[in-house]
């Protein structure tokens, strides 16, 4: 299940890199991300919480072409992991492929910087396998608990600000350091994250 969500993921790198800006102020690119999650309470007990490495593309595009102040940002991340248990709780892996769709708005720019804040949503597919109860020690025991996938939502909340590289208003590249909160609705990943990208 992990391997089929991994390559739908790379047709889609694929399918942007080819794709080129077809307006005014859009911009493609990639992201590296560190996700700090939280635990979440299932039917089985409590899982645990951690830090995880996760990969996305990016595209943005003005929300009105005659003012560079709002714009749409798009994001699609790709995450696997495992999950260490807490005591008397539940050990688990997970793959995840996540939407973003987040309005932002910049505060003014500068000659190089633009500092923004944006609130949207998240919209994401989760397959949780290899699941036990974990004791007091940390040992898994008992039977293998079934596997899960699911959708989940969240509302992303971030602040960040482009880097400008390059003297050319329109070409330039963009160098974007963030910090989101992903707050989930249904039990899903969330938490604290900081990310790079870099757009074209």
């Amino acid at each position: 299940m992990k391997l089929s969500l991994f390559k739908g993921f790379l047709a889609l790198i694929v399918l942007s890199a080819s794709s080129p800006a077809l307006a005014k102020g859009e911009r493609y690119g990639a992201s590296f991300q560190q996700l700090s999650f939280d635990g979440t309470t299932i039917d089985a007990g409590e899982t645990g919480s951690g830090d995880v490495l996760r990969f996305g593309l990016v595209h943005t595009r003005p929300i009105d072409e005659n003012s560079n102040r709002w714009r749409w940002w798009f994001g699609l991340n790709y995450l696997a992991t495992d999950i260490e248990a807490p005591k008397n709780g539940v050990y688990q892996e997970v793959s995840n492929l996540e939407f973003r769709l987040v309005p932002q708005y910049a505060f003014g720019t500068l000659e190089w910087l633009t500092p923004y804040i944006g609130v949207g949503l998240s919209a994401g597919y989760s397959q949780y396998s290899n699941r036990f109860p974990v004791d007091s020690d940390g040992f898994k025991y008992g039977d293998q608990l079934e596997d899960e996938s699911k959708f989940e939502f969240g509302a992303v909340f971030n602040l960040g600000t482009v880097i400008k590289i390059g003297s050319n208003p329109d070409a330039h590249l963009q160098l974007i350091p963030n910090v989101s909160y992903i707050q989930p609705m249904n039990d899903g990943l969330g938490g604290i994250e900081l990310s790079f990208a870099l757009l074209f």
